[in-house]
């Protein structure tokens, strides 16, 4: 039983979390570009429930209000269970330093969630489910446009395989030349 009421946000996430290439595109982007998962998933959500495309300064206030909390205390976690995981740890029984790993990294994931409620409570106009599937596609990604600038970053082919592979996992009923057309790759 969760700590945390539910919201669709958060299952939507664990949902396409869980989709093929989806974990290791956001990873990537996470090392390579400085990314937080959480607003690529919530840019994801966004699009997906059709809701408009964010705007700039929209998400600048929503990445300053989570940057505290990201800086704070899910990175911290983070480094916490990946000392754990990769360190040498002399004295220590394996058993035992694997068991606090495991709780370092439901403290993160306690965290991740955390944060999802938190976004979604400062940027959730209603959804409009009737919206075309190639909106709310067009919307997904230009919500990951708009982060991109926020973030000061052009857009590479690895970025936007990274994008492509998000948004596979956000439309599977789109076909992937339509996916790969949107995040501006050539088929």
């Amino acid at each position: 039983m969760s700590d945390f009421p539910p919201h669709p946000f958060w299952n939507f996430s664990l949902e396409l979390y869980g989709g093929e290439g989806v974990a290791e595109a956001c990873l990537d982007l996470q090392e390579r570009r400085g990314c937080d998962v959480n607003i690529l998933l919530f840019c994801c959500w966004l699009g997906a429930s059709g809701r408009p495309t964010l705007t700039a300064d929209r998400l600048r206030t929503i990445l300053s209000a989570s940057a505290a909390w990201q800086a704070e205390v899910v990175k911290p976690l983070r480094e916490i269970r990946r000392r754990l995981k990769d360190g040498n740890w002399p004295g220590a029984l394996p058993d035992t330093v694997d068991a606090v790993r495991r709780r370092a990294a439901d403290a993160e994931l306690a965290a991740e969630h955390a944060e999802q409620l938190a976004l979604a409570g400062l940027h959730a106009p209603p959804a409009d489910r009737d919206r075309p599937l190639e909106k709310r596609l067009r919307a997904a990604v230009g919500n990951l446009g708009v982060y991109a600038v926020c973030l000061g970053v052009v857009p590479d082919d690895k970025d936007r395989k990274a994008v492509a592979a998000l948004m596979r996992a956000t439309f599977p009923a789109l076909a992937p030349p339509e996916v790969a057309e949107a995040v501006g790759l050539a088929a």
